[in-house]
This record gives C-alpha cells, structure tokens and sequence, in this order.
C-alpha cells in the first residue's frame, strides 16, 4: 500500500497587483535565457539519434526523401506497416545532416530536432526539446513552442517526430505542427496525416538487402557471409517465413547469433513452430505475428526474475528508459542482479541503445508478454514506489526530468492490475500532482477525479485519503480562480480530516489553513482570520513554533493584517516568520529573502522609506546570488524597489529598475503575463509622472 498522498503545493495560494509581495515563496527554476548564440544546431536535447549499426539498404528512399524536403517540402508523413524500418530512415537522414554540419558543409537546414513521440505533443515537445524553462511550470508548453517558431521563422529547421500514433484531431498539438514554417517529418504507421502532411510510402526491402541485414547481426558486423549452401535455406526463411518483414528478420538474426545456429538449424526450428508471417490484404498488417513470436520466443525458458523484468516493460510506453533507472525501478521486485538487463538484451528479448544507455522492449514482444503473463500490481510493488519517486518535483523547483517519466507512470496505472488496493489511487494522485504543477490543468483534473473515484469505492468517503483527493482537487480549482468549487471541496475534506485525524493534525491544519486562502481572496477577511489562527495554533503546538510551516502560518496571517492596515500585528508576525526562517534556512535561503521584502513592504506602506530600502536591497542580493538575476523573484524585488524610488519621487532609480524588472518577467514569462503587464503599467506611470510630455510608447520601444 502506498502512503496517504498529502497535499504538497506551498499552503498558501498568492494573488494580487503587486508582483512580488507578500509572497509565500514558491520554488522556480533558475535557467538562463537563450540568446539565438547559445542555440546549436541539434535543438533537441538527444545529438545522437544514429540507426542501428547495421542498417543497410534504403539508399532510394533516403535519396527521395532528402530531395523532397531540399525542394521544400515542408510536412511529410513516413508511412508504412510496424517494422519496417521508417524509424531509422529518419534517423539516418538526422545523422547525415548532423555529420555534415560538423565538417562545416553547406547545410539546407539551420537547425535540427528529432523527437520521439509519446501521445502527446505539447508533453513530447517540452521533454525534448531544448527552450528556456519558465519559472512558472504552466508557461512551459507556451514557451516550447515558441522557442520552435523561433527556430522555424526561417523555414530552415527540419524537425522530426517520430512513431506517432494518433491522428491530428485527437492531438491538438500535432495539428500545430501543421503551421511550422519549417519542415516537419512525422513517422507513422498511419496511412494518412492530415491534407498538409505529404505521404511518404516505405515499403518492404528487397531479399538482398533482407539477406545483408541478417548477416551484420548474425556475425556480429564482420565481412562473414552465410555459405553458398545456405544462400537457399536463408532466401526461404527471409522471403516466406519472415515475409521481408524487416524487424522480424532482425529477431530472427539475433536469436539465430543468441543460440548459435547456422540457417538450416534456424529453419529447421521455424518450420517446427510453424513460424510463418502472413499478411492482411488491405493493409499489409502481418495477422499472426504476435503468435509467431511466442511460439518462437518462449517465456518458460527464462527464469522468474526474467520474466518479471519482461513484465514490467511490458507495461512501458515504447520509449528508452535509462540503464540506471531500469536498476533502480525493476532489480528490486525481481530479486535479481544489475547484468540480468544486459542478459535480457543478448538473448534478444530488450533492445539496448549504446547511444543513450537505454533500454526498451519492441511493442510486437510486449504484446504478447502483456497478453500471457498479465501483469499484477502485487509483483511490482518497488516499480510503482520507484515511479513515484521519480516523479517527486526537485527541491529547486525543476520539474524537467521527472516529466521524463510521465508517459511510463500514466501506461504502469492503465496497463498494470492493481487489483481490489489504493495503489493505483496514490500513482494517479502523484500523476495529477505534476500535472498540476507544470500547469496542464485538464490533465490533472483528470487524473485527480480518476483517482477520487477509486478512494471512494474502495476506502469510502470518510477516509484521509479521500480527502487528499478531495482537498488536492480543491487546489486545482483554487489555482484557477474557481474559489465556490474550491470551497466546497476543501470544506468536504476538512470534515474528514478534523472526523478521521482530529483537529490538531498536520493535516487539518493545512485544509484550514488552504480555505482561509479562498475566504482571503474573497475578501472575507474576518472567516480567513479564524481559519489561518486555528492552523497557527495547531502548527504551533504539534510541529512547534520553530518550524518552517509555522513560520508559513505567521507570514500568511501577517498578510491578511497588512490588507487590512493592521501594520502593528502585521509587523510582529512578519519578524516571527523571518526569525524562523533566519534559524532555520539560514540568511541566505529565497524563503528568508521573501520575508525581508515582505517586511520592507510593510514598512513602505508606513512611509519608512529608509528601514524599506535595507530589506528590498537586502532580499535583491540573496536573490540574485541564489536564484539568479533573470529569476522572476529577482523581478519582483526590482519592481518593489522600483515602486518605493518613485513614492520619493527618485524618478531616474525608479525607471532603472523597472526597466530591468520588465525585461526579465518579460523573458521569463512572456510579454503577455500578468506579472509582465503590472510592470509595464508601473514604468509607464513612473515615466509620464518624470516626462509628462513624452511619448512612453516611443521611448519604451528604445529602451525595452
């Protein structure tokens, strides 16, 4: 059973016109901002996307291919039955481009991408391609697609997305795609792509080229061929029993390398399986592969620890998973050592890429494993636990790399029987939770709502974790300003926490705590009051007075007095939170930071100018030293520094600061963000209160 899935967002939910204030602190990423310099020419984060090492053939296709896309054409769709060896045409034109621009050649294309689909292209698209993380997650797939109609304004990029699997009407973000100025290739089983997307037919490879393939893996890439009196025996088994299939003959060659057999001994045991391919009339799907391969391949020869290894990619997405997260997800539940991997991928059951140190296993090979062994959630206990930790947002906020492993977590909780347990709950939870976080609000509703349902069927509406799910939904509505459904959850959850868990927990405390937020933004300040008061009071007596929730409580409390001009109250709690926050962080911790700029507003709005200035500036250097002078923190505090030259009329300070706040939030975030916004509206103010008479369009134009 996995742990009650707390709610993990900061407890308290900002809002407002001034950027920066009376903030509670929220982890971002520090990125630097591209500049077109620092782009390469390989825009995506994986350089060497390489064929396999015996790729051969196909010099026709990569010919028309190349010439298509060097004539301009701009949306081609590679089309053919699974494989058959589109995937590595692709990336073998990816090679040759990427080899050219290393000897300095003349290029047709500025920059190159390849990226390999996983059922989503905004999800795909942010995973790998290189852009500017935004220190807000939700203006993540924003910022990826802009950086590539950037990189496309000139029609020179030609970026490849690989085995797509849906159409365009069921991915928006592929139709996208369609509006690049730059050359799009997309590989798909699909015989059709939209109007836009010219198909591109792969179509079988000739015997010889069948017969050359089998010999490099055969005998392991040396110049030994098959002798003239298996040239006949082998021509049968590339042509009737494999049926030119190009992965089929690829298996067939490892296995026949794995167990040491010469081509009459490799037909002998085909014939005995009756390993034969056969094809669909319509669509040249082969009908019994999946069955061919069992009867070839078979699991009871393996031992259990294999078998659960295969069981577990079997409930993959058909994307590399790195050595060491293999180890780390799938050893345990296996009981079995590091080389078993290595074992697996000999005896041609895992493909294992040199390049990326990756492992994955072939969609015709999980099929059938999924069908026959059916995966239970009891022998993969660790995965699951593994997953989750793999989705676990940084401490610095960055949540880049656990995004990695959203496709493997959403097929584990589809594929994978759980059975009459919570488990399957707490993996939605934990998917809802980064969904949320990167600000792919649907998606986590959707997900918080699946795993909602399952806690009420099988713990029922009084359990904690129900009412995780009950308050983790709340927030999702919170975030988005949809305070009455918000509400209503959070009151739901706080009945089952303060009925279940009484109400000096931890967890109360924070639904408590969560709610005054929605009262607060509505500006019922009296019912937020008693709220975040009983969540101090609970925080203070079970977690102490020290602690850095409670130091949260105090700062979220003194907020609420500031609003309503009880500077004294206000004050006291301030310099609590930041008492806490110096012992505890240190004076060099973005937490301590906000509490000095949220003290220094404080005292600006009592008209202590000079106590004001020390705390601003004194929260600018923490934060340029630990965030980064283009972190939207650093922003802030330029803003705020900005806002308190202009009460003193140091109009030249004020309009300097702006300035540099503006230009980070607008590379940061966009030029059309809120916080953006709010500055520009400041520095034009700021600018005509100096120069009533000038033109601020003009001169922002000049100096933006």
């Amino acid at each position: 059973m996995g742990p009650e899935t707390e709610n993990k967002i900061k407890d308290s939910v900002i809002n407002g016109t001034n950027v920066g204030r009376d903030m509670n602190t929220t982890n971002y990423v520090d990125v630097t901002v591209y500049q077109d310099s620092e782009r390469d020419f390989v825009v995506t984060h994986n350089a060497e996307i390489k064929p396999v090492s015996y790729f051969t053939g196909r010099e026709s296709e990569l010919q028309k291919l190349r010439q298509l896309l060097e004539d301009g054409g701009k949306c081609v769709l590679v089309s053919g039955m699974g494989g058959i060896g589109k995937t590595h045409i692709c990336r073998k034109l990816f090679e040759e481009y990427y080899h050219n621009h290393g000897k300095g050649g003349e290029e047709p294309f500025h920059h190159i991408g390849y990226i390999e689909y996983n059922g989503d292209m905004d999800s795909s698209l942010q995973q790998c391609l290189k852009f500017r993380k935004q220190d807000h997650p939700e203006q993540n797939v924003e910022a990826a697609w802009r950086e590539l109609e950037h990189l496309a304004a000139d029609g020179k990029l030609l970026l490849i997305v690989d085995n797509v699997n849906v159409s365009l009407r069921e991915d928006p973000g592929l139709a996208k795609l369609q509006e690049i100025p730059g050359a799009i290739i997309i590989t798909s089983r699909r015989g059709a792509m939209g109007k836009a997307f010219k198909l591109f037919r792969i179509d079988f490879m000739d015997t010889e080229q069948c017969r050359k393939i089998y010999e490099r893996i055969r005998f392991g890439g040396s110049d030994k061929a098959v002798s003239e009196e298996e040239e006949s025996d082998l021509k049968e088994i590339i042509e009737k029993m494999a049926a030119r299939h190009t992965i089929t003959i690829e298996f067939l060659a490892h296995l026949a390398k794995m167990r040491h057999w010469n081509v009459l001994k490799l037909r002998q045991e085909l014939e005995q399986n009756g390993f034969c391919l056969q094809y669909t009339d319509e669509e040249e799907c082969p009908v019994n592969l999946q069955k061919s391969y069992e009867a070839l391949y078979d699991l009871s020869e393996l031992t259990e620890a294999e078998q659960n290894i295969l069981e577990a990619f079997s409930v993959f997405p058909y994307l590399p998973l790195e050595v060491e997260v293999c180890k780390e997800w799938l050893l345990a539940d296996a009981g079995a050592e590091d080389d078993i991997l290595n074992g697996l991928s000999r005896k041609g059951w895992l493909q294992f890429s040199i390049d990326s140190e990756s492992y994955r296993l072939h969609p015709v090979f999980a099929q059938f494993i999924y069908e026959k062994r059916k995966p239970i959630g009891d022998h993969h206990v660790e995965l699951v636990e593994a997953c989750v930790k793999s989705l676990k947002v940084a401490d610095n906020g960055s949540a880049q790399e656990c995004q990695n492993y959203l496709p493997f977590a959403e097929s584990i909780v589809e594929k994978l029987d759980f059975g009459e347990h919570e488990e399957r709950a707490y993996l939605m939870s934990e998917i809802a939770y980064l969904l949320h976080y990167i600000g792919e609000y649907k998606r986590a509703e959707e997900w918080n709502m699946k795993s909602l349902r399952i806690r009420e069927e099988i713990l029922g509406v009084d359990n904690p974790a129900t009412a995780s799910s009950y308050h983790n939904l709340a927030y999702l509505y919170h975030s988005q300003g949809e305070y009455k459904e918000a509400k209503n959850l959070y009151e739901k959850a706080l009945c089952i926490r303060e009925k279940t868990l009484g109400e000096e927990h931890p967890a109360t405390a924070t639904s408590y705590n969560n709610l005054a937020g929605v009262y607060k933004n509505q500006g019922k300040y009296k019912e937020a009051e008693q709220l975040y008061k009983k969540a101090l009071r609970v925080r203070e007596k079970v977690l102490g007075k020290d602690h850095p929730a409670t130091a949260t409580s105090y700062n979220n409390l003194a907020l609420l007095y500031k609003k309503q001009e009880k500077y004294k109250e206000a004050e006291n709690l301030y310099e609590k939170a930041l008492g806490i926050r110096e012992k505890i962080l240190g004076v060099d911790h973005p937490d301590t930071a906000s509490s000095y700029n949220n003290l220094a507003g404080l005292y600006e709005d009592q008209g202590k100018y000079k106590e004001a200035e020390n705390l601003y500036e004194k929260a600018l250097r923490i934060q340029e030293k630990t965030l980064g002078k283009e972190h939207p923190d650093t922003a802030s505090s330029y803003n705020n520094l900005a806002g308190l030259y202009r009460e003193q009329g140091k109009y030249s300070n004020a309009i300097e600061c702006y300035l540099i706040s503006l230009n980070i939030f607008a590379n940061k975030l966009g030029v059309d963000h809120p916080s953006t916004q709010i500055v520009r509206k400041n520095l034009e103010i700021a600018y005509e209160e100096s120069n009533p008479d000038g033109n601020f369009a003009e001169w922002l134009e000049e100096n933006i």
